[in-house]
């Protein structure tokens, strides 16, 4: 399970959909999986970050070296220069678009594995809690949304009604939902554990709004600082 060939192709979405929940399941229930998956997402972005450092380091040289043709100088070799820059920093710009591409993909990977089931094991929690909980299991999340949403009018300071809902929200890409009620969540300072700042920033990077890329590094920025839940992700995530 630890192929891979077979974590190249769960990250670029080219798994069968029975092969996918296998994937998941076993990144669920076999650390050695977990550990694989997070070393390949980590040493593809070390290579592409010495990448980048290699071609800033070459455009540097040349902007350092400007062509100015002479006498011994043909003037195709100034042309040739001028496109090698040009299209140094073409691809220098294309990569720097494409980031936080892969930023929403490392994003999606994380959402798929850790919010396609919810835990059962919620002690004495209610029972239309509970309700929830077992529709948005069953991949009815429109259903799990509503009850959660109901929860939320009668108790609104359940933190676990607020967090599931910005799940499901995410999980139908409700964005604007899905921030809100993780924002509301960082914002509950009386939890012993919260990792709603983390997935305001998992949906920030989901949305992928132009300013929402800046938010989204702040805040995962403040979680590795503060040392709130989530930090180990929002390093890879950063890096």
């Amino acid at each position: 399970m630890n192929d891979l060939e077979t974590i190249e192709n769960y990250l670029s979405g080219q798994l069968s959909t029975e092969d996918r929940t296998r994937f998941e399941s076993a990144l669920r229930t076999d650390p050695a999986v977990a550990d694989a998956l997070a070393f390949y997402v980590l040493a593809k972005q070390a290579a592409k970050n010495e990448a980048r450092a290699e071609r800033q380091a070459e455009l540097n040289a040349l902007r350092r070296r400007p062509v100015r043709p002479s006498a011994g100088v043909p003037m195709r070799w100034a042309a040739a220069a001028s496109i090698i820059l040009i299209l140094g920093l073409g691809w220098s710009v294309y990569r720097l678009r494409t980031e936080p591409v892969e930023a929403a993909q490392l994003a999606d990977t994380y959402i798929r594995t850790n919010f396609s089931q919810l835990s059962t094991t919620m002690g004495g929690e209610a029972d239309s809690l509970k309700t929830g909980v077992g529709l948005f299991n069953e991949n009815k999340l429109a259903e799990a949304e509503a009850v959660f949403e109901s929860v939320l009018t009668s108790q609104p300071t359940n933190d676990r009604a607020l967090k599931y809902a910005g799940i499901a929200a995410l999980r139908q890409g409700q964005y604007d939902q899905a921030i809100d009620r993780f924002h509301k969540l960082s914002q509950r300072t009386d939890l012993f554990s919260n990792p709603g700042t983390f997935y305001e920033a998992l949906a920030l990077l989901k949305r992928g709004t132009p300013t929402d890329k800046v938010q989204a590094k702040k805040l995962l920025q403040k979680v590795i600082d503060q040392n709130l839940e989530g930090k180990s992700e929002a390093e890879a995530l950063l890096k």
